[in-house]
């Protein structure tokens, strides 16, 4: 199954990544737990969300994500028309109106933690959790005259990725990572089944 041959190759390499000294006494990593808020931009939509990640180590955390997707038709075009007024926008080619929520378990590995300064954190991370998603089409009816129903579905998703913490002050950072999140439906949600994409993620952090 493709999600879980990416769930393992993503152990693997988060946990078989080099592991550098612990010798080094003028240097000590801290220990903290991280939460915060997301943003997400995605090929085909955009989503908000929120983090918890608890400390294992200087380099290892364990935690969930919630986040929720708007997601736009593939040939879907939004523009401002002023012919109409200030602030008048109008989209063409829109079918579908999908929505995804995930609620995934993270791992996420830091590397260089006795060989960077703390305020710049390069990570590699992975996730796996159950994935809903709600389609409400546009029109009631297909242009041949076929009814069209709301669809929901579920499936079992996840992402593998990588990026950086920077640190703003003393307790809070800015996270930025790429990203590849995985979403296989065994049925069709707005216009395709499969709304694996690629994304960048946005983090507003705390540590404590």
């Amino acid at each position: 199954m493709l999600i879980k041959k990416i769930v393992n190759i993503s152990l693997v390499v988060l946990l078989s990544a080099p592991v550098f000294s612990q010798d080094n006494d003028h240097y000590s990593t801290p220990v903290q737990n991280q939460r915060g808020f997301v943003f997400t931009m995605a090929e085909l939509g955009s989503g908000l969300g929120g983090f918890y990640a608890w400390a294992l180590s200087s380099k290892f955390h364990l935690g969930f994500t919630v986040n929720a997707f708007s997601l736009r038709d593939s040939k879907e075009f939004t523009y401002y028309d002023y012919y109409y007024g200030p602030g008048s926008v109008v989209t063409l080619n829109k079918q579908n109106n999908v929505y995804i929520f995930d609620a995934l378990f993270t791992v996420k590995r830091r590397f260089f933690a006795e060989d960077m300064d703390e305020s710049f954190r390069p990570f590699l991370t992975g996730a796996v959790g159950p994935v809903y998603g709600m389609n409400f089409p546009e029109f009631s009816r297909t242009p041949d005259g076929f009814k069209r129903e709301n669809e929901y579905r579920f499936t079992i998703g996840g992402y593998i990725g990588g990026g950086v913490d920077i640190t703003v002050s003393p307790n809070y950072f800015l996270g930025v990572r790429a990203q590849y999140r995985i979403m296989p439906f065994t049925k069709i949600l707005g216009e395709r089944k499969n709304h694996s994409m690629i994304e960048l993620r946005l983090e507003i952090g705390q540590r404590y």
